[in-house]
């Protein structure tokens, strides 16, 4: 499983107080022409489940901001849904991997 890193975000899963450091995007639906849905996780820094939901690109116009990269959805669904991505500092790219 990939993530990336976000600023702490506060959440509340299973009826506790979590901050949320971790964030992690899969594509559950691509028509590839006007439609994507993509399920976001979010994580603690211990990569415990702090929650997850659902967030979609509807319209041909919209569909057409995502350049259909792993960069390019994580940041749209970031900005959908109020998160901030940490900065990177690693040279390898955004992402942690995560077994």
């Amino acid at each position: 499983m990939r993530t990336v890193q976000i600023l702490p975000q506060l959440a509340f899963a299973n009826g506790k107080r979590m901050e949320a450091t971790q964030f992690n995007v899969v594509s559950i639906s691509d028509n590839l022409f006007d439609s994507v849905t993509f399920k976001y996780t979010l994580f603690d820094e211990n990569m415990v489940w702090s929650g997850e939901s659902t967030w979609s690109l509807e319209g041909r116009e919209t569909y057409l901001t995502w350049d259909a990269s792993p960069e390019g959805a994580y940041t749209l669904v970031a900005a959908g849904i109020g998160l901030e991505l940490a900065p990177s500092v690693s040279k390898s790219g955004m992402f942690l991997e995560v077994e």
